[in-house]
């Protein structure tokens, strides 16, 4: 691996005009927030403890565990705004709490959909709304390492527009499917060929690997939790508890339950569905070895 790596993207067009458009369309609804959101929620979002920011790869499981975090009762947690960019772009703090309340409620109310028409809402509990707002965050994992990466300055800016504690969580998967899945979804460069795409998503998965160690140098080895899905999915209840308890906030048998109750029997194993080489199957075992929280993924 290089020492100063980077996310190597291949998008259209389209989708760079998407993302700009996105831009523009949150910082004008940040800076009109204010006459959005009621006074009361205000002075809650302002008297929140704990920002939570997720970090390292897309399709890892982190949409199901943001929308879970999202169900407590003290916790309003979006999905997919990338608070850090926001913040890089100018946005100040409480304009970004506004912002990350008044999405979640629309998250909520569209009914919480992923892809493949799976549901994130989680039965008889709190996404949408809170009863005392304690930690206040945005799920978008992979947009942040890349943010990170590309704008090493982000840390820096993060850590003095938030006054609240920081914390980070980053949702762990076996990488082989984490990266079969990633380039199922993701279009080749030009002329790249299934190989050299394949190549590709191996080093971009280890690029936003490096941010999450430079998270812990930055703000300290206790700030990150790691959640690992296929634990979640094998023991969602203590999982969960620990998940809760590394936010500081309780999480009730209830709220265990309805959250247990929406989760598959078994993750995906998307590795299977491709033909992996003997040589990039050996690069992934060789760098799983650089970081401690790949240590298990054989």
């Amino acid at each position: 691996m290089e020492e100063h790596p980077r996310i190597e993207l291949s998008e259209s067009i389209a989708k760079r005009l998407q993302r700009l458009a996105l831009d523009t369309k949150y910082r004008l609804l940040a800076s009109s927030s204010r006459w959005f959101v009621a006074p009361a929620v205000q002075r809650d979002l302002a008297h929140a403890s704990t920002f939570c920011c997720f970090v390292g790869h897309g399709r890892s499981g982190g949409t199901l565990v943001g929308a879970l975090l999202n169900a407590h009762p003290d916790v309003v947690m979006s999905n997919e705004l990338n608070a850090l960019r926001r913040l890089r772009l100018g946005m100040s703090a409480p304009q970004l709490f506004r912002l990350i309340y008044l999405v979640s409620r629309r998250q909520s109310l569209r009914g919480s959909r992923g892809g493949g028409g799976y549901s994130y809402a989680v039965p008889h509990q709190w996404q949408g709304r809170y009863r005392e707002l304690k930690v206040i965050g945005d799920r978008k994992a992979g947009a942040t390492a890349y943010e990170i990466l590309r704008y090493p300055e982000t840390l820096d800016i993060v850590d003095r527009k938030v006054a609240l504690g920081k914390k980070f969580i980053h949702v762990v998967r076996n990488p082989f499917d984490t990266i079969t899945t990633t380039f199922q979804k993701t279009p080749a460069g030009g002329g790249q060929s299934p190989e050299a795409h394949l190549d590709r998503e191996i080093r971009n998965y280890y690029a936003r690997c490096v941010t999450i160690s430079g998270i812990e140098k930055r703000f300290g080895t206790d700030t990150i939790h790691y959640v690992y899905h296929e634990r979640l999915i094998a023991d969602p209840h203590g999982q969960l508890r620990l998940t809760c308890e590394f936010l500081g906030i309780e999480p009730s048998p209830d709220y265990l339950d309805d959250c247990a109750s929406i989760l598959r029997s078994s993750p995906h194993e998307s590795r299977r569905k491709i033909a992996w080489s003997p040589r990039q199957a050996a690069v992934i075992r060789a760098q799983n070895k650089r970081f401690a929280w790949l240590a298990d993924y054989e």
